[in-house]
């Protein structure tokens, strides 16, 4: 039995048993036998291996697709789109990448130097047998507690260097080191969220970073594919999607309270975003044929299919 298929065993029996990571801080296992049509999702910096199945993760003019046997690497904190595709069933595992274990191994190896050039915050990546065998290592830990709180911490320091010497590891090297580019998009991500209703000026969140309106844009849209503002209204959609559950008879008062002040335009963003519009996402509405989110989505360009990278990285 290889490695996928020992994974394919382990992972719904440990989802059941111990879900949302409680074995292993701001880890997850996911186990789904149906699909799941577009959704926003809040990252932190981490890895995400599928198993089975196959997701989708999209940012405006880009496509990560990931099989059985492909990670996705997310090295900035960042609200993506995402969909699972294929369903027969879904399952996957997401470990959290800590930036002092990260900082630790680049101090351990000098000779590992991270590229100097732009590139988005998300990276996918056929993962290699050495990759897959410590993630069932960590696994199997799981069910044996007295050796996980010795072993773990060993296989969580293999993975991450399995990770940081992998096809994606200029983007694994950012999540440890002080680059200056991915520390002005946290802050500057931060900021939105915390004002996601209100009207936000470029010229003061540039100010909050301190960095000028032309810098800010570019290191932005070089990490997100978005520019400040048009991430602003990813948020404000993911915050209606969430009320919506709260208030299914109240798709103005959701709208007018993450920021929309037309009804309109706040149904034609969200039916561009998630395939529905407000009305038809509600609890209890009657299943109606959803469309795939257009590729007209704000700010959004030629799409791009990303496919796992084979050799260096990109």
């Amino acid at each position: 039995m290889d490695t996928l298929a020992r994974l394919s065993g382990l992972i719904p029996r440990l989802e059941a048993a111990a879900p949302r990571g409680s074995w292993l801080p701001g880890a997850h296992l996911v186990a789904l036998t149906a699909e799941v049509p577009p959704y926003c999702s809040k990252l932190e910096p981490m890895v995400a291996l599928v198993v089975a199945g196959e997701k989708r993760t999209m940012l405006p003019g880009r496509e990560f697709t990931c099989g059985p046997g492909d990670y996705l690497i997310y090295s900035v904190e960042l609200t993506v789109t995402a969909r699972i595709t294929r369903a027969d069933p879904f399952l996957a595992v997401g470990v959290r990448l800590r930036p002092e274990l990260i900082a630790e191994l680049l101090l351990e190896t000098p000779e590992i130097a991270a590229r100097d050039e732009p590139y988005v915050g998300l990276g996918v990546a056929a993962a290699d047998e050495e990759l897959l065998e410590a993630v069932l290592r960590l696994l199997r830990l799981v069910e044996r507690p007295r050796d996980f709180a010795v072993l773990a911490p060993g296989v969580e320091r293999e993975i991450h260097w399995r990770l940081l010497t992998g096809p994606q590891g200029d983007l694994v090297r950012q999540v440890g080191r002080a680059d200056d580019r991915f520390t002005v998009v946290r802050r500057a991500t931060r900021y939105i969220e915390d004002r996601f209703d209100q009207a936000i000026r470029v010229d003061d969140l540039a100010r909050h970073v301190r960095v000028s309106v032309p810098t800010l844009n570019r290191r932005f849209r070089e990490v997100t594919t978005m520019s400040p503002l048009q991430y602003q209204k990813q948020v404000r959609l993911q915050q209606a999607r969430i009320r919506i559950t709260a208030a299914p008879g109240d798709i103005a008062g959701v709208g007018h309270s993450v920021g929309y002040e037309s009804s309109s335009q706040f149904s034609r963003e969200y039916r561009r975003l998630f395939g529905v519009t407000p009305s038809q996402d509600a609890p209890g509405a009657q299943p109606r044929e959803t469309v795939t989110p257009s590729r007209d989505a704000p700010g959004a360009q030629p799409r791009e299919t990303v496919t796992p990278s084979q050799g260096a990285p990109t």
